[in-house]
């Protein structure tokens, strides 16, 4: 059953009551959070009180929720005070994991001001590492309890950024091995020197008969890998910890094994990682009481891919939708351009661009191109008409910049950098079949009977565009999305869904209010 109260608050009702007794600590944190926001004149995020309420309930029952916020208010971190306040006044040991570029401020600013405000004395430990008892707030970052994933079993945690941790995880549990390992290997197993030999020799000419790859990143097939796997089996005891983990990752179906060749210098590197998370994680949720909160795009119920690649369980979920006056987006979307994958598609959108760029005159403009080779087609030819205005994912931006980026360069950048008149996504970011990762987790979801478009690529394309339009939404920025897809296709309404709010102007180039 689903329910909305207040102003772009959704309630996926899993037995959530709001009862009028036993809520002391509730009305004490909805009472001192009016007080603080009246005496700091914080009226950015108009959720602050629901939100700290909730927080404020899971802390009294013990219970754990899942509270989905907008991109753009993370952008920002405007819903941090609604749970801290809660946690300040909280009478028992809470933990609190947020992302480690917030934990700064955190520390040194966002708390000391509310235990000023509070005239509390709370015990406050940050600790990269779990501590075996604590008292008041223990802080660890994000990266960190992931790193241990240790569990208080009577302590609520609070996880700020859950949409994260699914990334996160899969970089610290890649494993990477580099020339210095093939020669660590051969110290470690002395009597297995000429084997090994043999091995790197077959890798080496496997991966350099491989035809040219966009993004530089070759998966092994089973053959490729089965000696690599023969000569790790046979010496388990030895092995030096990275090749450990290799040969783990080997001996399981639900793992990637890429190489990465550098034929200039005549090496290459072989990464590996797991491309099933539940089973590290799902166990842990029913462990503790967990407040999960995160950003994610307009779906229902909320956050459904991170709680799938998580497996997180069933459980009382808050959606805060994005507020249409402030977030809303000017979009156009090209219907009659030619489709992604012709060879008309690269003329016509360079036309295009040159119409919507000269509707924004000397203004600064953003193109986003997931393609790599179209990136650099694009980047080369707009530079022979607007010169020195083109750069190419560089963050110093003057006024009149045309800034031709990919997706992780902008995600990685795009909120710290000024807010361009035009931002064009030339395709939707559907991950490419090219990359290795994508094209082995796209087998594994087949080998597992899955609809790996629909649980896969477009939940990831939906994650991107969220990501990648926070920064803009801003009623000066033009919003034109160039693949047709978006109206053609079955899941196009699904896309569109998930850019809400927004607001439709026509598919010609038009100029931003």
């Amino acid at each position: 059953m689903q329910t909305t109260t207040g102003s772009g608050l959704t309630c996926h009702n899993r037995g959530l009551l709001f009862h009028s007794e036993q809520i002391v600590i509730e009305a004490e944190v909805h009472r001192q959070l009016r007080a603080f926001l009246r005496s700091s004149g914080d009226r950015w995020w108009p959720h602050h009180l629901t939100l700290a309420r909730l927080v404020a309930r899971a802390l009294r029952l013990q219970r754990g929720c899942l509270l989905q916020v907008t991109q753009r208010a993370v952008l920002h971190h405007r819903y941090g005070l609604s749970y801290l306040l809660p946690l300040l006044l909280y009478p028992e040991p809470a933990l609190l994991v947020v992302p480690q570029e917030r934990l700064t401020r955190l520390l040194h600013q966002k708390i000391p001001e509310l235990l000023t405000f509070l005239a509390v004395a709370k015990p406050i430990q940050h600790s990269q590492y779990p501590q075996p008892a604590f008292e008041g707030v223990l802080v660890m970052s994000l990266e960190d309890w992931c790193r241990h994933t240790t569990v208080y079993p009577n302590v609520v945690t609070i996880i700020d950024g859950i949409e994260a941790l699914p990334q996160i995880a899969q970089q610290q549990m890649t494993c990477t091995i580099t020339t210095s390992d093939w020669e660590h290997l051969k110290l470690a197993l002395p009597g297995a020197v000429d084997a090994i030999r043999q091995v790197y020799a077959q890798l080496v000419q496997h991966l350099l008969q491989r035809p040219h790859n966009p993004y530089g990143d070759y998966l092994l097939t089973p053959t490729e890998q089965q000696p690599l796997l023969e000569l790790l089996n046979q010496w388990p005891q030895g092995l030096p910890p990275q090749w450990s983990q290799l040969r783990e990752y080997l001996n399981r179906s639900d793992t990637a094994i890429w190489g990465r060749r550098h034929p200039t210098v005549g090496y290459f590197t072989l990464q590996g990682h797991p491309l099933n998370l539940r089973p590290y994680f799902q166990g842990i949720w029913s462990q503790a009481p967990f407040v999960l909160i995160g950003s994610g795009p307009e779906t229902d119920p909320p956050l459904a891919y991170v709680q799938q690649e998580l497996g997180i369980p069933p459980q009382t979920t808050i959606k805060f939708a994005g507020d249409r006056h402030s977030e809303a987006i000017t979009l156009s979307i090209a219907e009659d351009l030619p489709l992604p994958n012709t060879p008309e598609f690269a003329p016509a959108v360079l036309r295009r661009l040159y119409d919507l760029i000269g509707t924004i005159g000397h203004r600064r403009a953003v193109i986003l191109v997931s393609d790599v080779p179209l990136r650099e087609q694009l980047a080369t030819q707009l530079a022979a008409l607007y010169g020195s205005r083109v750069q190419v994912e560089t963050p110093n931006l003057d006024t009149n910049t045309i800034l031709v980026t990919g997706e992780t360069f902008w995600l990685r950048h795009g909120a710290q950098l000024p807010c361009p008149a035009l931002f064009v996504l030339t395709t939707l970011p559907l991950p490419s079949p090219e990359k290795a990762v994508v094209s082995a987790r796209i087998e594994w979801h087949k080998q597992q009977k899955q609809d790996w478009f629909r649980q896969y690529l477009l939940p990831e394309c939906l994650t991107v565009l969220d990501r990648a339009l926070a920064p803009v939404r801003q009623d000066e920025t033009l919003v034109a999305i160039l693949d047709r897809r978006l109206t053609e296709r079955s899941y196009g309404r699904e896309i569109l869904q998930s850019l809400s709010p927004y607001n439709r102007v026509s598919d010609r180039a038009q100029s931003p209010r």
